[in-house]
């Protein structure tokens, strides 16, 4: 049993010399006509493709040099027509690889099995790794739920579950660290690095399992945000200079981070579709409107999705963000996060007019005690 694993584990290394892909789908409960819509995304290019069912059987073809993942959905696709309240579709999310390989099942997409299909395999045992994690994540966010809406808007009950999440995100990072060491050769040892690899205290270990990658894992498009992710967390330290970096505003002008020098500038990541952050908003904009006048201002980086450029537009002007924002719709591939290590939002970095970094992840009343603090003095 454990030389089978092994060899699953090794099989991706011809596999990935490959750029094409064949996914040969049979669902014996599908009528002739059906309609199967693949959609998956590489690098900042959502790709969809359609194939029609002949006998309960479907086939997709393509160039892939990576795997990537990717969602097979029935006769509607949710990326172009809107699910309506309530509405349910059939579908399944899975590992589109540069390989030949089948999916089948008697009654509908959900219930697929994969086959011959090594990055899927090895998806099914991170899975397994990370079970009891996402068993305690599921079990937290219920027994928040279950809360009257007065103890959950408590700040010492709140904060005191955030507290918790916390651990667990941590307690995941661990996981994907541990599978990364295990199966070097995978390609989602590069996935599982780069969700680890800018966590605090994690750097170190992630860096080792990092080197241990082959190179035509290193050299992918992932694999070569890794080193980034790394060299983030001692780039934003207390006391460094800020990472420069340029991006677009929503009307395609170029912003560059050192044109604010001068100014002390708050760096906040956010997205229109993140609760807390948008929550988050109206105590930034009582802390901009209050020090605007005095050399305080806000960068805002939001890290909304491909395709949701209007969502983020209508979060700008219905939070009343009056300040400069910029993204490159990468959601949490967005470079500026990536160079900032960004592994949760909201997110803030306090910039001082000569560009260091003078605190982190200010919220709330911390964020207004702080600009207080500095004004006072000034």
């Amino acid at each position: 049993m454990r030389t089978l694993l092994l060899l699953t584990f090794l099989f991706p290394l011809s596999l990935l010399a490959q750029d094409h892909f064949e996914l040969k789908g049979k669902v014996d409960s599908l009528h002739n006509g059906d309609k199967i819509y693949l959609v998956y995304q590489i690098e900042d290019q959502r790709i969809t493709d359609s194939a029609m069912v002949t006998d309960g059987r479907f086939v997709f073809r393509g160039k892939l040099e990576y795997p990537v993942y990717s969602g097979l959905f029935l006769r509607k696709n949710p990326y172009v027509e809107q699910m309506g309240r309530g509405e349910q579709i059939d579908y399944v999310r899975l590992y589109l690889e540069p390989a030949v390989f089948n999916v089948e099942a008697k009654d509908s997409l959900k219930n697929i099995v994969i086959k011959n299909s090594p990055v899927n395999d090895q998806q099914a045992v991170l899975r397994s790794m990370l079970k009891k994690n996402d068993e305690q994540f599921s079990a937290l966010q219920k027994e928040f739920t279950a809360m009257p809406e007065a103890q959950q808007k408590d700040k010492k009950v709140y904060d005191a579950f955030m507290a918790r999440e916390s651990q667990l995100l941590k307690e995941s990072y661990e996981v994907y660290l541990e599978f990364a060491q295990k199966y070097p050769t995978s390609y989602l040892s590069v996935v599982s690095l780069v969700q680890a690899a800018a966590h605090p205290g994690m750097a170190a270990a992630a860096g080792k399992a990092y080197e241990r990658l082959p190179a035509h894992l290193k050299n992918s498009p992932l694999g070569k945000r890794i080193p980034v992710l790394l060299a983030s967390r001692a780039n934003t330290e207390m006391g460094k200079v800020a990472p420069d970096f340029t991006q677009q505003s929503p009307d395609g002008k170029a912003v560059k981070l050192s044109s604010f020098r001068g100014s002390y500038v708050l760096l906040d990541f956010w997205a229109s579709w993140c609760g807390p952050c948008r929550k988050e908003n109206s105590n930034v904009l009582k802390a901009y409107n209050k020090y605007k006048e005095k050399g305080f201002t806000v960068l805002g980086v939001s890290l909304d999705m491909p395709g949701q450029k209007d969502a983020w537009l209508k979060a700008i002007d219905n939070d009343q963000l009056t300040w400069p924002q910029v993204s490159d719709l990468k959601g949490w591939d967005n470079e500026v996060a990536q160079q900032y290590g960004i592994r949760g939002i909201p997110a803030n970095f306090l910039i001082d007019p000569n560009g260091k970094i003078i605190a982190q992840n200010l919220r709330e009343e911390h964020l207004q005690e702080e600009l207080a603090k500095i004004f006072k003095e000034k």
